[in-house]
């Protein structure tokens, strides 16, 4: 473990060293470098070898999940035929949507909201 890390802090080096301290040109070097070389590549992969296969498997878990809701989405679309939608997109009758509950009343508010609000309304009577 340590060998893999100076091996990739040595060609860290090296990359900086022959791009001039340009970092991205560095960084590009040194992946030429280790898609070339192969102990290089895994030094480079190994502290992120968990992440990588803990990703694998999340998105082979979620893939199975995207296919099962994707297929009971086919199945309820099937339900409702093609030609019930397009008729009901093609009427003129529009479907309103519509609340049975009835909106609570404002709040009330209290004496002395309702003076400051009073003595606002005059002073903007005022002014000409």
């Amino acid at each position: 473990m340590k060998r893999a890390r100076e091996l990739v802090v040595k060609k860290a080096r090296e990359a900086l060293e022959a791009s001039d301290g340009n970092k991205h040109e560095a960084a590009l070097l040194l992946q030429v470098w280790a898609d070339a070389d192969d102990a290089l590549f895994r030094a480079l992969a190994a502290p992120l070898m968990r992440n990588l296969t803990a990703l694998a498997i999340q998105r082979e878990v979620s893939g199975d999940q995207t296919k099962a809701s994707a297929k009971s989405t086919k199945q309820r679309a099937g339900r409702i035929p093609e030609a019930d939608i397009l008729a009901a997109l093609g009427s003129k009758q529009g479907h309103a949507i519509t609340s049975n509950r009835s909106a609570p009343p404002p709040p009330q508010g209290s004496a002395r909201h309702k003076q400051a609000v009073s003595i606002l309304a005059a002073a903007y009577r005022r002014k000409p």
